[in-house]
């Protein structure tokens, strides 16, 4: 346009036959830059209100999606319009201040859904920091059913021990892989007092303490005037000497259902019978930073030191344990890949576990030091059906992926 308004060229020298061509040229350029001048608001106009059509008609699509979305109680989506969406086969859940409500309950409504996804194909299970004592009648409450093939997925005690739960008589059989190759003392059917009946244990992984870790352990928590919990199989062993540490104990028993077996020989007995697969500190929650510090510094490069939640107690794990590695060790035995897997958690034990599913949703009642490693966060909290919601969401947006 710029050339045909402003020609670059003077006009040569002609005959008056050539000049009269070449007049007769001029007089059509400039007859076309007249109406090219005329018309061209006009085509600009109409390209320009093309575009806004198209850009409404999808802007009002997004809107009707949301409305929908909104209509189940879900926020906008994050995905644009031809983004390819990640199909997820899995989800991990941690209990306390995540699946379970401030009552330390499963909500009904949220155990039918997570019940109704499994009838699907599409897998829950759960990556929490109790000991599988305390974590038994969760399952129970859940009411999975398990195939031949494999149970109930139960990352346990912070990862340093995976399991398979089977109600009895349901037990598929085993089979011979490099992980179940290290089923111990474990694969037996026990009595549990939260649930109905007994329940069939298989251990897949375990990493417990190294002995020179826990002797350590216990003396600095011995001189900070602080009582331990031993974890050995499905008992917990602790040595309270004070009103306060019978107090912390019997806090800890109403907040997992677990009883604490009282021991007064400075755990020798427990320590020669096995290794703890982990030890949880009980302190003041005022004391915790303090605490947590204290023993950080004290076993620096020989142990997982992490701030519990709730925050009266920090836990003594092996120093390659986390929810992540036992995460990865599960998905290993599920045939599942880390990136078709969710994540939901709320405190500090779970940012590896979040970090390394495919995506990691802390809760809306998080610590802030969670958020800020999460892929996402909820919209709601424990004490809102968290879990439940954001999933249906999920599954609304296509997300979730239902084998049958």
């Amino acid at each position: 346009l710029v050339f045909t308004f402003f020609p670059t060229k003077r006009a040569p020298v002609f005959t008056l036959p050539q000049y009269s061509a070449y007049r007769g040229e001029r007089l059509t350029q400039r007859r076309f830059r007249i109406w090219l001048a005329a018309t061209l608001p006009s085509k600009i106009f109409l390209y320009a209100s093309f575009l806004s059509r198209i850009r409404l008609e999808f802007d009002m699509q997004s809107l009707s999606g949301n409305e929908d979305r909104a209509a189940a109680g879900c926020g906008p989506t994050k995905h644009t319009y031809g983004e390819n969406i990640t199909k997820y086969r899995m989800v991990a859940l941690d209990l306390d201040g995540t699946l379970l409500n401030p009552d330390h309950k499963v909500s009904d409504a949220t155990a039918d859904y997570l019940r109704r996804l499994n009838e699907k194909g599409f897998i829950v299970s759960i990556a929490t920091g109790r000991s599988p004592g305390s974590t038994l009648h969760v399952i129970d409450a859940l009411g999975m059913k398990s195939n031949s093939s494999s149970g109930f997925p139960l990352v346990c005690l912070n990862g340093a021990r995976g399991l398979e739960i089977w109600p009895s008589g349901s037990k598929g059989p085993v089979k011979n892989n490099s992980i179940q190759a290290k089923v111990t003392e474990a694969d037996l059917s026990v009595e549990n007092p939260g649930t109905e009946g007994a329940l069939c244990i298989e251990e897949l992984f375990h990493e417990p303490v190294p002995r020179k870790t826990t002797l350590k352990s216990l003396q600095l928590a011995k001189e900070l005037g602080l009582v331990t919990n031993y974890y050995i199989g499905l008992e917990i062993h602790a040595q309270p000497t004070t009103e306060s540490h019978y107090e912390l104990t019997r806090r800890y028993t109403e907040l997992t259902g677990t009883e604490i077996l009282h021991c007064n020989d400075d755990y020798e007995a427990v320590i020669a019978k096995s290794l703890p697969s982990k030890m949880v500190v009980f302190c003041d929650t005022s004391e915790i930073d303090t605490v947590c510090s204290k023993l950080q510094k004290g076993l620096v490069g020989e142990a997982h030191v992490v701030r519990g939640c709730p925050p009266w107690f920090v836990e003594i794990l092996n120093k390659d344990v986390n929810k992540g590695k036992g995460l990865e060790l599960m998905c290993k035995r599920l045939g599942v890949r880390l990136e078709e897997t969710i994540a939901f958690g709320d405190g500090d034990n779970d940012k590896e576990f979040l970090s390394m599913a495919g995506r990691g949703m802390a809760m809306k009642n998080a610590r802030e030091a969670v958020k800020n490693i999460a892929d996402g966060v909820t919209e709601w909290t424990n004490a809102e059906d968290g879990v439940m919601r954001t999933l249906q969401c999920m599954e609304r947006d296509g997300q979730l992926a239902f084998p049958y």
